[in-house]
């Protein structure tokens, strides 16, 4: 696509839901661990990311950020299917509009001793009129997230800083 090109609002609303089901697929198709990506995804050169859960207060422009956000959802995906070898999205529903998207996730996966865990996330991602990401906000609930991160990670959030939760993914990478 032509970084330049404006689009109509319903190629927008298009692109959004082609951008949010992307992310679904790469996930449940176990794709993302192995460096898959979600193809439509672009970011604007200002893009922003913020979760209260991954980086506390923060907000981090993305390509300031010391590991692209490919290679970041790659290690989180390695690093859950180590206890959790089956982990993908198990219900998604998205809502697509002409500024962006509303994802909601139920991700679930069993231990290899056939205890099942899950939890919900829910991903609000803004474009401009070129259909270029410029901010992405991602949610989890601690109640059922926390306990799955204890088994995946040997740790919980919420995760305070850009690097501490990479930092919790590379220690659980690096013990298997």
């Amino acid at each position: 696509m032509d970084s330049a090109k404006k689009l109509t609002i319903e190629e927008r609303i298009e692109l959004h839901r082609r951008m949010a089901e992307g992310y679904r697929d790469a996930y449940a198709a176990q794709g993302v661990s192995d460096g898959g990506g979600y193809e439509s995804w672009k970011f604007a050169d200002d893009a922003l990311y913020s979760s209260p859960y991954f980086i506390g207060d923060e907000v981090l422009t993305l390509r300031e950020t010391s590991i692209q956000w490919a290679e970041s959802a790659a290690m989180e995906a390695k690093a859950y299917s180590l206890k959790f070898p089956d982990w993908k999205p198990k219900e998604f529903k998205c809502w697509p509009a002409d500024n962006g998207f509303v994802m909601r996730t139920r991700w679930e996966g069993h231990t290899k001793e056939g205890v099942k865990m899950g939890f919900y996330s829910i991903g609000f991602v803004d474009t401009n009129d070129e259909g270029l990401i410029t901010r992405w906000e991602t949610f989890v609930n601690d109640d059922e997230y926390g306990p799955f991160l204890e088994v995946a990670l040997g740790v919980r959030g919420p995760f305070k800083g850009k690097d501490q939760y990479h930092e919790a993914l590379t220690k659980a990478l690096a013990a298997a």
